[in-house]
């Protein structure tokens, strides 16, 4: 079969190529640059196969180039990308193999970025960090290489905020629970212990006594009316462990409930 007239597409770098008078396929600039075709050309049955399949693999490749546009990726997600567009495996390792050759993908280089641009940009400590990298694809050892990139004194810094505006939310809690509740946030946020001991050692805590007396009073009062069906005896014993369970002192339960019990 013969190329007797190649035609531009109006969809700029796209050709169609007519063999023997009538349209027989279409193909990318580079495929028709790589393959040198021209008019006038010969073409067997299995050329033919082999400029289709290219095309396809170019086409996959130029919509790697586009997901890439916005933002970097890791080639998992380039991999689930191109999947979800139903390119076949083989294509997706050529086009992963041509991102990585010209240095377009590397899941190193994504994991320096991206743990810069989460502490910038967030509050969460390298525990949740490593497990979104891991949930991206990056392999371990590129976390490990760029582990470095996480400053731990930044965040501590950034901690030190966060807690001055977490006490405020927990105003109304025990001063003791307020502080557990603090720890359990930076916890569920990624931070490390020894960066919450740092975050607590560095921030100063109001305990407004008067607040306090009046939250244990009122829970108490609560309590002591809820377990009314028992015992005297068990009735104390059950309401001071449920007040201690909420962050009050030992003294300062047995001295509200001492006023109850009388």
């Amino acid at each position: 079969m013969k190329i007797t007239m190649i035609q531009a597409q109006k969809r700029k770098g796209r050709f169609n190529i007519y063999l023997d008078g009538a349209y027989s396929f279409a193909v990318s600039e580079d495929v028709f640059i790589k393959y040198r075709l021209f008019k006038g050309q010969e073409l067997t049955k299995q050329q033919i196969t082999t400029l289709t399949d290219a095309d396809e693999t170019s086409k996959a490749y130029s919509k790697a180039l586009t997901y890439l546009s916005s933002q970097l990726r890791t080639e998992k997600e380039i991999t689930l990308y191109l999947t979800k567009h139903e390119i076949s495996p083989a294509k997706i390792k050529l086009v992963l193999s041509k991102l990585v050759n010209e240095r377009l993908i590397d899941d190193q280089k994504y994991a320096e970025s991206y743990i810069r641009t989460m502490m910038k940009t967030s509050d969460k400590g390298f525990k949740i960090i490593r497990n979104n990298l891991r949930g991206k694809g990056v392999p371990e050892k590129d976390i490990e290489k760029t582990a470095s990139e996480y400053d731990s004194s930044y965040m501590i810094d950034k901690g030190i905020t966060l807690a001055a505006k977490y006490e405020k939310q927990y105003i109304r809690y025990p001063f003791k629970k307020r502080i557990q509740k603090i720890k359990q946030r930076f916890l569920a946020k990624g931070f490390s212990g020894d960066e919450i001991r740092a975050i607590i050692a560095e921030t100063t805590f109001t305990k407004n006594t008067d607040i306090e007396q009046h939250l244990l009073e009122t829970q108490a009062a609560k309590l002591w009316h809820k377990h009314q069906s028992l015992s005297t005896k068990q009735r104390y014993f059950k309401v001071k462990q449920a007040l201690y369970r909420k962050g009050f002192s030992v003294d300062e339960i047995e001295q509200t409930l001492a006023s109850l019990t009388e």
